[in-house]
């Protein structure tokens, strides 16, 4: 009888540690489907960051280039040639190009208003008895001397105009190699400015063209 009683308690322990590690097995098992779920939800989440941050990059992207490129069209100078028969200085408005020296001077010289083998050695922006004044240099090869009287004035007031439009300014200094300004007709020394043109001025086409070589 006390072996019976054994036995069956023996059963009963075997039966109790049995269930117990089904489970432990079960709750491991539940808690690992857990963890991978877990985890693969969080690798979806940052695969789904990666492709939201992928846009909003190729987005802005897209918005910088869209600016940069209305910024380009928006970009203009105003260059003047001259009408000699009228005596006149014609406005051309150039669109696409940057509003800086080099581009101006170059813009001149494809307009015809000043010899292609000229050069700009420097242009800088001061105040002369407080008034704010452009000192334009340039080599000897912008003196052209094959111009008459007028039409080297019109030269230089169309070159004076560009000038003070493009840079606010409010007169223009023209000096060569760091000196006077001299040719057959005009002379312009230290304190010889050029004053806007507010008169006679005509509409031009806006066209930036190559000029012959003078």
């Amino acid at each position: 009888m006390k072996i019976k009683k054994l036995t069956s308690f023996a059963l009963v322990l075997a039966l109790a540690v049995a269930f117990v590690g089904c489970s432990k097995t079960d709750s491991g098992k539940k808690e690992e489907d857990k963890n991978s779920t877990t985890q693969t939800q969080q690798e979806n989440s940052d695969k789904n960051e990666d492709k939201k941050d992928d846009k909003n990059d190729k987005d802005n992207k897209d918005d910088k280039d869209k600016l940069e490129n209305e910024e380009e069209a928006e970009e203009s100078i105003i260059v003047y040639n001259y009408d000699l028969d009228n005596e006149k200085l014609i406005e051309n408005r150039i669109d696409g190009k940057k509003e800086t020296p080099e581009q101006v001077f170059e813009s001149l010289q494809n307009l015809g208003v000043i010899p292609k083998d000229a050069k700009m050695n420097s242009f800088d922006i001061t105040e002369a008895d407080g008034t704010e004044t452009g000192i334009l240099d340039v080599n000897k090869a912008f003196v052209n001397s094959n111009l008459g009287s007028s039409a080297e004035s019109l030269m230089l007031d169309a070159v004076a105009q560009t000038f003070i439009e493009n840079f606010d300014i409010e007169q223009l200094q023209i000096t060569v190699d760091g000196g006077d300004y001299e040719s057959g007709h005009i002379v312009l020394g230290k304190g010889d400015y050029l004053k806007p043109q507010r008169t006679g001025l005509n509409q031009g086409t806006g066209e930036d063209v190559e000029a012959d070589e003078n």
